[in-house]
């Protein structure tokens, strides 16, 4: 019988680490569009919108994605997403150098850079072999 926290559970994991994803995506402009209407200054709506954007999701993806307990994993939450920010821009920079428009070039990164993003939150971030929290305990804590 295959533990609950071993490479099967790989698909389910990566459909809610994509909701998550979606669902960072809608809130972080939410918050970004939020800022600009109370009269913020777009550089600062942005910077306000991408932290909450960080926070939300590690939270989302610690309860629900990979289910560990683990809240000072958020260090190496963001020091990650630094260093894929900086794959994302070589990438981009790369496709561009070779005549692609930056929309497109934006939308190849995301593939490698999201499949790469799942695999080192859920093995350097949050520990593959780390305990799993049990769903009704997750549910009494939130």
């Amino acid at each position: 019988m295959p533990k609950k926290n071993s490479l099967c559970c790989l698909p389910f994991q990566f459909v809610r680490f994509l909701v998550v994803g979606l669902g960072n995506t809608i809130f972080s402009y939410t918050v970004f569009a939020a800022f600009i209407w109370l009269g913020f200054p777009y550089k600062y709506a942005s910077l306000l919108s991408l932290v909450l954007g960080i926070f939300f999701s590690f939270y989302m993806q610690r309860r629900w994605v990979f289910r560990r307990a683990q809240p000072a994993a958020i260090y190496k939450f963001i020091l990650t997403w630094c260093l894929l920010y900086g794959l994302n821009v070589l990438i981009i920079s790369f496709l561009i150098s070779k005549n692609l428009n930056a929309y497109l070039a934006g939308a190849i990164a995301v593939i490698p850079v999201t499949l790469l993003s799942f695999f080192i939150l859920k093995l350097a971030v949050f520990g593959l072999n780390k305990p799993l929290l049990s769903p009704l305990l997750i549910q009494k804590k939130l």
